[in-house]
């Protein structure tokens, strides 16, 4: 029988990979690593999977998969590179941008200083803790400014974790295009934006393929180095498509059969 690793979290374990588990179970031998579990020396560790999920993106997580990719040949999907590229904005921003692939405009300032665009979102650095998007909308002078509080909490008080904000230029945009990667299959769908309603799975509908995120969504992922992943467009009133978003641990919950379809792909990938 196959051999799977889940890495995971507390957060994770309990509210996006029950439904996992319940299908992956009768087909695979499944161990679960959890994070708040392993304050300890990997060292002299074994692992005997054929390969490993991860579900979560904390520091432990990371160093963990860190240790397998170099001390043993199992795949881990995704990557320390492709997750830690994920949920850091400006890096990923960065890269994405390199390799032809249109994101909004942005930039990365001190506290206090605005942005060189008059509309903007701002945004935590490090999309790395797991608490939802928490949005205050602002108007001065005509333009619109979304603050996420979560940048603040995390650029403010005694020991703040840093002391720039990540800004990206404001899309105004009619619907909000999710696209689900997992290996070479694509899965799109559109919602309202969550600044018009904050339930986004209430308005949330599959489309058809729409071949500009198609070829958008694969650079991006191999960009980014990920094989399981989603991505958040807008699209401008001059009909252009903007990412403003990546993920390398996606809820795959929100979509329909998520849970089969990626356990069927990593039983798959543990075969190659």
């Amino acid at each position: 029988m196959i051999k799977i690793g889940l890495l995971t979290d507390s957060y994770h374990l309990e509210k996006k990979s029950i439904q996992f588990l319940k299908y992956i179970k009768p087909l695979a031998d499944i161990s679960v690593y959890l994070e708040e579990d392993y304050l300890i020396n990997f060292s002299n560790y074994f692992f005997e999977e054929d390969i490993f999920f991860v579900k979560a993106k904390g520091d432990l997580v990371l160093n963990l998969v860190k240790l397998i990719e170099k001390e043993t040949s199992i795949p881990v999907i995704n990557s320390s590179r492709g997750i830690s590229l994920a949920f850091n904005r400006f890096l990923n921003s960065v890269a994405l941008r390199k390799a032809g692939i249109q994101v909004p405009n942005f930039s990365l300032n001190p506290v206090g200083q605005p942005p060189p665009f008059n509309e903007y979102i701002i945004k935590n650095i490090m999309d790395q803790k797991n608490y939802a998007f928490n949005p205050q909308v602002q108007k001065k002078e005509g333009y619109l400014s979304v603050i996420d509080v979560r940048a603040i909490n995390e650029s403010s008080g005694n020991y703040p974790k840093y002391t720039h904000l990540y800004y990206q230029e404001f899309i105004k945009s009619k619907w909000e295009y999710k696209v689900y990667l997992v290996g070479e299959n694509l899965l799109y769908f559109k919602q309202l934006p969550v600044l018009i309603n904050p339930d986004k799975m209430k308005s949330r509908t599959k489309i058809e393929k729409i071949p500009e995120l198609t070829e958008m969504a694969y650079t991006a992922t191999e960009t980014i180095g990920l094989k399981i992943s989603s991505m958040d467009f807008l699209k401008s009133k001059d009909g252009n498509y903007f990412l403003t978003d990546i993920n390398a641990s996606p809820n795959f919950n929100y979509i329909k059969n998520g849970p089969k379809i990626i356990g069927d792909y990593l039983i798959k990938q543990a075969k190659l």
